[in-house]
């Protein structure tokens, strides 16, 4: 509704005016429409205060679409928000359903840690030490098929350390055959080659030597 303001007329008693009966209706109209707007229609709610630049509510619920723009505000509690949007905007983070992006191209968690009982994926990783509670690592490889290198390792009952050199090649297992070249030899070493007897089939001396 309008506001509805008194008709009261030109002059004094000139009859120009609203009447008592009108201008009384007007006054209820009007503060009928205030006492609906904020309250129940017969009190004003008591969760609302104001001074010239302040306006206060006390555990408001508000319903409906909120307009305009937000240019500053500080929450100091704020238990639980449920945002019916699409899409919740921060700056130039933004939190969708089942991502958070930034058009900045980075996001950082500070110092903290961060847990999941899913799954976690990523394109390229880089980190400072890994410790993981599994027994082990996966690779799926380039395709993904049903096809994986599991690299496990057995409940270790003291500290180990196993040491990748320094160096370029391939790792070698108990299951490579015609894998040991003579530059993976050193100048000093002898290699002996036994039967089951212990005789000596074979020596390898130094960088691939052969007796």
């Amino acid at each position: 509704m309008a506001f509805q303001s008194l008709g009261v007329g030109t002059n004094a008693n000139d009859g120009s005016g609203d009447t008592l009966k009108a201008g009384g209706a007007k006054i209820n109209d009007n503060f009928s429409e205030i006492y609906t707007k904020f309250g129940d229609a017969s009190s004003l709610s008591s969760g609302i205060s104001a001074t010239a630049t302040v306006v206060t509510l006390t555990a408001p619920t508000i319903n409906g679409v909120v307009g305009g723009t937000q240019t500053s505000a500080t929450i100091t509690t704020l238990a639980t928000t449920t945002v019916n949007g699409t899409t919740l905007n921060a700056g130039t983070c933004a939190v969708a359903a089942g991502s958070i992006t930034d058009s900045s191209g980075s996001i950082s968690f500070g110092d903290e840690n961060l847990s999941t009982t899913g799954t976690f994926s990523s394109g390229n990783l880089t980190c400072g030490s890994i410790t993981s509670t599994g027994s082990s690592i996966i690779f799926e490889g380039a395709t993904a098929d049903a096809f994986e290198t599991t690299v496990t390792v057995v409940d270790p009952t003291a500290d180990r350390t196993i040491t990748i050199p320094n160096e370029t090649g391939t790792m070698l297992t108990t299951g490579a055959t015609n894998a040991v070249t003579g530059n993976m030899m050193k100048s000093s070493s002898t290699l002996l080659i036994v039967d089951s007897s212990g005789s000596t089939l074979k020596t390898i001396i130094g960088a691939g030597s052969a007796s």
